[in-house]
């Protein structure tokens, strides 16, 4: 036996989740899962009976597999995750005052009273020296609920993302090293999120119902961020992100 093949045989099983608003997919290696939510997840902080049922399919996915260790990365719907653009202040600088900005600056935008903060968990990408920031906060009692499954199957937690994040990532071109500005979008069931970036930094971020209930095509709504971002469609460069083979699967 190859030593390549005697360190594959001892590293974990690596498992993707993939968490939608009405189903779950599991990938394990090229076999995937799908499982019905019984009751779908809405966009916000999910109630006790979405939780209780999210609970009940993870575990039901979950258990079929022999018990071993393994690492598992999570994908979450955009629509269950907020995501925004942090205008940074001049003189901030530790991580206390950036959360607290962001967490301020949310609230603005969705409204939320002041005793629904701490319902939410925020995670900033503060690159020094810009002036905008990209953000996403995800439901502490979802984000909970996935530590509490690892744990009970002995699995390391590796990541949890976004789909767009997710599928930024895995794009392979080079957007920093272009002077152009590039217009992103990833359209699922579950929700439309487009985002705009000029070589130095993020300049919008924003999650949208899906196309079929916004009653307008794609260009109409890269060409609407772009207008509030103060620029022209024409202007920047279209680059579409597909779903990744765990979505085609399901």
């Amino acid at each position: 036996m190859s030593p390549l093949a005697i360190k594959n045989r001892l590293m974990p099983e690596k498992l993707h989740l993939d968490i939608g608003c009405s189903r779950l997919v599991l990938q394990n290696g090229k076999s995937a899962t799908t499982r019905k939510l019984p009751m779908p997840l809405r966009s916000g902080i999910p109630n006790q009976e979405a939780v209780t049922g999210l609970r009940a399919a993870l575990i039901a996915l979950c258990t079929v597999l022999p018990a071993r260790k393994r690492v598992l990365e999570i994908t979450l719907s955009d629509a269950l995750v907020r995501s925004w653009i942090v205008e940074r202040l001049p003189g901030i600088a530790s991580l206390t005052e950036i959360e607290a900005l962001a967490d301020a600056q949310m609230r603005d935008l969705y409204g939320d009273h002041n005793g629904d903060v701490s319902e939410w968990r925020i995670q900033v990408d503060a690159t020094p020296f810009v002036l905008h920031w990209p953000a996403l906060a995800l439901p502490k009692a979802l984000l909970d609920l996935l530590i509490e499954i690892a744990a009970l199957y002995d699995w390391q937690l590796a990541k949890i993302q976004t789909r767009f994040v997710r599928g930024f990532n895995n794009w392979r071109s080079n957007p920093f090293k272009r002077s152009k500005r590039v217009v992103f979008s990833l359209d699922t069931p579950d929700g439309l999120t487009i985002a705009i970036r000029n070589a130095e930094q993020w300049l919008a971020l924003r999650t949208h119902p899906p196309l079929d209930l916004l009653g307008a095509d794609l260009p109409a709504m890269l060409r609407r961020e772009c207008r509030a971002a103060g620029l022209l469609l024409e202007d920047c460069q279209i680059q579409t992100l597909p779903w990744l083979a765990v979505e085609k699967a399901a």
